[in-house]
């Protein structure tokens, strides 16, 4: 959080464009504006860099790490979502690089190709300071830390109280023998998609009580799809996308937990299973094949990208979304805001879980982040430490205080116990200057997505909702640990996925996807569910 501060710095700016990404400058300056089609090819990205000389930092908590030096450049690549900040005169970037002492240089790429983007980029690591993993410690993740492509940075990390905050249990999963090859970003420790919000105004028009079972949101659902509270059989009853792996499709961990299904590993008397091998992967997939085939699910959602999905939502045509508890904001410009300028009387709930047959039910509970920052190995040595300051800087109370209300008198007017205020004109400035974006790494904070310029009664039901996830978290016995098996065979999920989808979408049998399941298993399930027993006993030893 910064008072406003006059500067005569003059800035520079770059822009890079890869593939066939489409910008719209703005006159006078550069406003950056995605145009309504984005087309990328594979290696497309948004990328943003402004060089700009800063100043002298200040002596005081989240203050700048490198007074009276020069100022470090950073460039580093991470995932994002939405409309890219603008550049030209954008005092929050210049605020924190003053700060931190620093000159920063973001490339920032669109989740659905960002997966491809990390390979690209770690062909030619060395343009590259820091570059955020966004699955955290993943098989890919991990054998790049075999082949020495990331610093270890356990050594840098001394002294680093900020960084210290991150819970234990985000720091034990991400570890490779137990050494720091990647800074996490922390988040809530529960899947940021693994609720489903609702239009409560609906429910409410259809006198339909708040589901608590499955069987109960399916018939919601049916009842969206045969009212078409939109009109001209444009609702869609479930809004979700095509994931290219198992589950099919994302944001329906509540389905997958009512039907048993463990998070990616349990033990079941002693032998481990991973989920496709659970009963409750088959009757997941058969609810979604009988949800595909009543048009309870969006139409085109094997084609549909995460961002695609995020638009249709706001635009107040579907009835169901997963997503964290971030999204019941009823502030100006979020998700609810957006539905409201299309239906006036939009109302957002959550389901935290539902409860299947038998009573089961919950959420996902890992490792509590979204990414780690590594510092690729051919980065030179004496500036690895320097880094890994700035991290640190980034996650201090200040810079926490910073994402969240910007500079006090230009993106906000006040800020107290989480709590923002503003006016209309600093709701612009701070969501086309996103102060938050320029903060790499967060304060540890388990409301992380309660808004803060939410109104108070919303804000207390998202805490609310947030605590009760603690009582149904589904965890992974294994979380943290590596299998050599998996880790050799990064795409060992491919088959099984392709004849998941065919099958759901009516392309395919319930017998091809147990075939399928049985040769995942022979060929890479048992070694692998080996490698995490050991490991695991060992750890219980």
């Amino acid at each position: 959080m910064r008072e406003v501060k006059k500067t005569g710095s003059d800035h520079e700016e770059g822009k890079r464009r890869i593939g066939l990404l489409s910008l719209n400058i703005g006159e006078g300056g550069i406003g950056m504006k995605m145009k309504k089609t984005l087309y990328v090819s594979l290696a497309a990205v948004m990328t943003m860099s402004l060089l700009s000389a800063c100043g002298k930092g200040e002596d005081k908590q989240g203050a700048n790490p490198t007074a009276n030096k020069e100022p470090l450049k950073i460039k580093a690549m991470l995932i994002y979502n939405g409309e890219p900040p603008v550049l030209k005169g954008n005092k929050a970037k210049e605020d924190i690089e003053k700060r931190g002492n620093v000159q920063l240089e973001l490339e920032l790429v669109p989740e659905d190709i960002y997966k491809d983007k990390i390979s690209i980029a770690m062909a030619d690591s060395s343009q590259y300071d820091l570059i955020l993993f966004d699955n955290g410690k993943d098989a890919v993740f991990t054998n790049y830390v075999k082949q020495g492509a990331f610093y270890d940075l356990t050594p840098f990390m001394n002294g680093k109280n900020n960084l210290n905050l991150i819970p234990e249990i985000t720091w034990s999963q991400t570890k490779v023998d137990n050494k720091v090859f990647g800074i996490p970003r922390p988040r809530q420790l529960y899947s940021a998609q693994g609720a489903f919000l609702y239009r409560k105004d609906w429910l409410d028009k259809y006198n339909l009580k708040k589901p608590q079972t499955l069987d109960e949101f399916t018939q919601v659902l049916k009842t969206f799809k045969e009212k078409d509270p939109v009109g001209g059989g444009k609702t869609i009853p479930l809004l979700t996308y095509a994931t290219n792996t198992y589950t099919v499709f994302d944001w329906l961990g509540s389905v997958q937990y009512a039907f048993g299904m463990p998070n990616a590993w349990t033990i079941d008397n002693g032998v481990p299973k991973f989920a496709i091998q659970s009963e409750g992967y088959l009757k997941y997939l058969e609810w979604l094949k009988n949800a595909w085939a009543s048009g309870l699910i969006e139409k085109n959602a094997t084609v549909l990208k995460s961002q695609q999905a995020v638009e249709k939502w706001t635009q107040g045509i579907a009835g169901v979304k997963a997503n964290h508890v971030g999204e019941l904001s009823d502030a100006p410009n979020s998700p609810l805001d957006k539905i409201r300028k299309v239906d006036a009387k939009a109302e957002v709930d959550m389901l935290p879980s539902l409860k299947g047959p038998d009573g089961k039910g919950g959420i996902g509970k890992a490792a509590g982040l979204w990414g780690l920052w590594v510092v690729p190995s051919s980065t030179p040595k004496d500036k690895v430490q320097k880094l890994v300051d700035f991290l640190d800087f980034s996650a201090s109370e200040e810079n926490y205080a910073f994402s969240k209300a910007g500079i006090i008198g230009q993106h906000s007017t006040s800020y107290k116990d989480g709590k923002v205020e503003r006016t209309a004109d600093q709701v612009k400035l701070f969501q086309s200057e996103t102060p938050a974006t320029w903060v790499l790494d967060n304060r540890y904070d388990p409301y992380y997505y309660v808004a803060s310029d939410a109104t108070d009664p919303v804000r207390a039901k998202m805490k609310e909702y947030t605590d009760s996830f603690e009582s149904i978290g589904v965890t992974n016995p294994f979380g943290g640990m590596t299998s050599p098996t998996l880790t050799k065979n990064t795409d060992h999920l491919k088959k099984v996925s392709t004849v998941a989808l065919k099958y759901v979408i009516g392309e395919g049998s319930m017998d091809d996807v147990k075939m399928e399941i049985a040769n995942w298993s022979k060929t890479y399930g048992e070694a692998a569910g080996k490698e995490y027993m050991e490991q695991y006993n060992a750890m219980k030893k």
